[in-house]
């Protein structure tokens, strides 16, 4: 398909040039890096003080990182050679080695470095895992026929009792001093590296030429998609890649055991949102990038874009608050839009990074105007371009705060601009929402053992990536875990909103600043003194915020549908009784429970927001 030229639209260099820019520029990204993290950074100067500093103590510590420069660069090494040879490489072999013959080198490699985990459990003095570990090298070694497949695991659930020599050191007292960001081996600490050198000696692998390195190739192949989310996806995909290891490690060490006392609430619910992801695992492989640049903005902004085979209406869809176009509950929304035969365009939230460096100079978003000024511009933009191959009114809906800027767009649009609206769970007064954020983060606070807490969430999280939503049960989560999960999450989207809005470097001492800052004080500090130099004052922000002030234009908007939940925590009880008031009967996507999205992965729920999107397909008469 073809679309209309738009300006400034990204395009793809030719491979072997950009490999050769690349290649120009890491010696200049030497120098650029180090200097620039050792140089203090004025924006830090503009940040105000925290209203709860002792919000600092409860974001998540990573390994500490004197080298910050120099592992940055090693990390931008790392991009360039998974961009060029890593990705390629691995897509290319996973097309001629199916699944099962990969996981069987997998298998293959984790049981002939049995002497690797046998001598690290004997050094920690765990001998029932050493025993363990025996009984499955010499099961999967026979019946497992030299350890490709795992009968131990399967057959018999003798289950894994993984530790490298790393972790005995650990278990020793030897605490990490000094990240290390190594190029093609990736993550890792003093501690490691030197480990590491026991692991390679103990590992019959590395007496084989070739062999080891072939195994770890085989082995990252399947960590590709993961890896390009968390390049395409994050304002600071060091940082946060550093915080994993970090955690992880320590968990690992520790041999953390998550608390089992599990409770039903609104919180707990919510973490079922998880599980609410495109059915089709390659569906956002068929998107395409085009890139649309409105007028005033400082650089294209680009957008997800699933086009159907035929002229059809086009659906916008809204990502919650700060996320990305590609994170997995926009792809879940976007492929309900796209089943229901919508071409679909997907943008990142006003307040995620990507949208914020390419709308114009100084926008701060949260301030309803502005943002939906910039959606607008961006939403016509894409309009244009797509222009040929569309056909009827456009649709619109959104999530969480996707959602509440969908009721704006529809409060503040002619009534018959959208053919279909639909917000999913949104805040009616965003104010109040984020306060509510705020108290999640803190919940933990006053607990007797906060890094308990913490460790036993993070566990929880760990072990259930790759769960389904029966699993869940097996693996239950405190109210306190739950809310502090669902705080942390926003908090860390918080700091990529503020560091990304004021032009802030990234770097540890930008970090200890920005975590110490909460949402009321992004919005009564940040926002409002930016908007007083406007002659905006606080009132004119708070009712900006509320949706109770443009009542006449929701109810008026005839195809405007919610999805709502009864014990939604970004809603007072007012709140929910104010929407179902003015959203009766079917208008209303309604569930008892399910937290704050919490329900979404639920069949009934899927099928119910399809239909409150679907249109009539547009047929010509013959005459």
């Amino acid at each position: 398909m073809r679309y209309k030229p738009v300006t400034h639209m990204m395009t793809r260099l030719p491979l072997a040039f950009g490999i050769k820019v690349h290649l120009f520029i890491l010696p200049l990204l030497i120098a650029a890096t180090g200097c620039a993290s050792f140089l203090p950074d004025p924006a830090l100067e503009t940040l105000p003080d925290p209203s709860h500093p002792e919000d600092s103590a409860l974001m998540l510590k990573s390994t500490p990182d004197p080298l910050e420069p120099l592992n940055r660069f090693s990390f931008a090494v790392d991009e360039v050679l998974f961009d060029y040879a890593m990705e390629p490489a691995s897509r290319g072999y996973r097309k001629v080695l199916p699944s099962r013959a990969r996981t069987g080198i997998r298998n293959f490699g984790h049981n002939i470095a049995y002497p690797v985990r046998l001598t690290s459990n004997l050094l920690q003095g765990e001998w029932a895992n050493a025993g363990t570990e025996t009984k499955r090298f010499l099961v999967n070694t026979t019946e497992g026929v030299l350890g490709f497949g795992d009968p131990a695991t399967k057959k018999y659930q003798i289950y894994l009792a993984d530790e490298d020599i790393g972790q005995a050191f650990g278990c020793w007292g030897w605490q990490p001093s000094m990240y290390l960001h190594i190029p093609i081996f990736g993550a890792s600490s003093e501690r490691d590296l030197i480990s590491e050198a026991g692991d390679v000696l103990l590992d019959p692998t590395s007496y084989v030429y070739g062999l080891n390195a072939g195994i770890r190739f085989n082995n990252k192949t399947d960590q590709v998609e993961s890896t390009r989310q968390l390049l395409a996806t994050e304002f600071d995909a060091y940082a946060l890649n550093k915080l994993y290891f970090s955690r992880k490690r320590a968990i690992e060490v520790s041999n953390a055991q998550p608390a089992m006392a599990g409770e039903n609430t609104a919180q707990t619910q919510t973490l079922m949102t998880v599980f609410n992801r495109p059915h089709d695992p390659e569906f956002d492989d068929r998107a395409e990038e085009i890139a649309v640049q409105p007028q005033g903005f400082r650089r294209p902004l680009p957008a997800s874009v699933w086009m159907q085979h035929s002229k059809a209406p086009v659906a916008y869809v809204i990502p919650g608050l700060g996320g990305h176009r590609l994170g997995s509950r926009a792809l879940a929304l976007a492929e309900l839009a796209f089943l229901e035969g919508y071409h679909v365009v997907c943008f990142s939230n006003n307040l995620n990074w990507e949208f914020i460096q390419a709308a114009p100079a100084n926008y701060l978003p949260g301030y309803l105007n502005d943002d939906l000024r910039y959606l607008r511009q961006a939403h016509a933009a894409m309009a244009e371009s797509l222009s040929e191959q569309t056909q009827g009114a456009p649709g619109v809906m959104g999530f969480s705060m996707g959602g509440w800027y969908t009721l704006n767009l529809a409060a503040t649009s002619a009534p018959d601009t959208y053919s279909a609206a639909l917000a999913i769970n949104p805040p009616l007064d965003l104010t109040t929402g984020l306060k509510a954020l705020d108290r999640l983060y803190r919940a933990p606070a006053a607990a007797v053992d906060l890094e308990a807490v913490k460790d036993s969430a993070l566990v929880k999280l760990l072990i259930s990536q790759n769960s389904t939503p029966d699993d869940a049960a097996d693996l239950p989560f405190s109210d306190q875990e739950a809310s502090y999960l669902i705080g942390l999450s926003y908090r860390m989207t918080l700091t990529q909103t503020i560091m990304s809005s004021l032009k802030i470097r990234p770097s540890v001492q930008a970090y200890q600043r920005v975590n110490a800052l909460c949402w009321e004080d992004y919005y009564s500090k940040i926002v409002a003194s930016a908007l007083a130099e406007r002659k905006i004052d606080s009132d004119a922000l708070a009712q900006a915020s509320n949706l109770r002030t443009r009542e006449p234009g929701l109810t008026a908007a005839a195809n405007l549908k919610l999805v709502l939940t009864n014990n939604d925590f970004l809603l007072t009880d007012d709140d929910l009784a104010w929407f179902r008031e003015r959203f009766p009967g079917e208008r209303t996507v309604y569930s008892e429970t399910g937290g704050h999205m919490g329900q979404l992965w639920r069949p009934e729920v899927r099928e119910a927001m399809r239909a409150a999107i679907r249109f009539q397909t547009i047929t010509v008469s013959a005459e």
